[in-house]
């Protein structure tokens, strides 16, 4: 492999990643627990995959040490004829525990010492519909990110934001918990509002502007007031 500069290494391993090689987890939920914030997260074989094509499978390298609750990873790459090490760590996790605390330090040290992914602390996080199952909640369709910005056409109305620092407690205090709405009319006729944002922001948003009935506008506006 051609020989790198550290500056064209370090570009290239924090390119963003492509939708289809990220994962997404359930952050805080609504009152109603029928949305969730989607937390974005790059799965280890994504970054395992990255380091190959950026740098060869021979010049990077990583090892583990158990320590009390968890694992520190040390990840090493080869750049100029060097090896430079990074180390994080994580606890063992619920699920799979041994094998799920190796992968989060991996995951964690990629991010932390070589950044790959790190722009997904960043992001704006976007308000998806939810279900549960089991003991966790899970989205009922995948969520999209698309770089830094949210999926939201720019015509969005002139509403205050849901601030993301906030939204562990995400409505605004009211009497009144948010009812789902569903739409009784047109080509998405019995959909909930929740699931038309998801499924045709541009709809969405045109009913926002456009919508004949008050009660659709209405609703519509709140939703988005609230989750948006």
């Amino acid at each position: 492999m051609k020989n790198k500069s550290v500056e064209q290494i370090m570009a290239e391993l924090r390119v963003p990643f492509k939708d289809s090689e990220l994962e997404y987890r359930v952050g805080a939920t609504n009152r109603d627990k029928t949305m969730g914030l989607a937390l974005a997260y790059v799965e280890a074989r994504a970054i395992q995959n990255r380091l190959d094509n950026v740098i060869g499978v021979n010049n990077w390298r990583m090892s583990y040490k158990e320590i009390d609750g968890g694992f520190i990873c040390t990840l090493s790459l080869r750049i100029e004829g060097e090896w430079i090490s990074k180390e994080d760590g994580a606890q063992i996790t619920e699920f799979e525990s041994i094998k799920g605390g190796i992968s989060s330090a991996f995951k964690r040290v990629a991010s932390s010492g070589w950044g790959l992914g790190r722009y997904l602390y960043d992001l704006k996080n976007n308000w998806f519909p939810i279900e549960k199952k089991g003991n966790g909640y899970y989205f009922k369709v995948k969520p999209i990110i698309s770089g830094n910005e949210r999926i939201v056409p720019e015509e969005k109305p002139e509403i205050k934001p849901v601030s993301v620092r906030t939204a562990v407690n995400p409505l605004k205090p009211s009497k009144n918990s948010y009812k789902p709405f569903r739409l009784t009319f047109g080509k998405y006729k019995g959909l909930a509002l929740e699931e038309l944002y998801v499924k045709d922001r541009g709809y969405f948003m045109w009913l926002v502007k456009n919508g004949k009935s008050t009660d659709v506008v209405k609703a519509c506006r709140e939703f988005v007031e609230r989750f948006a």
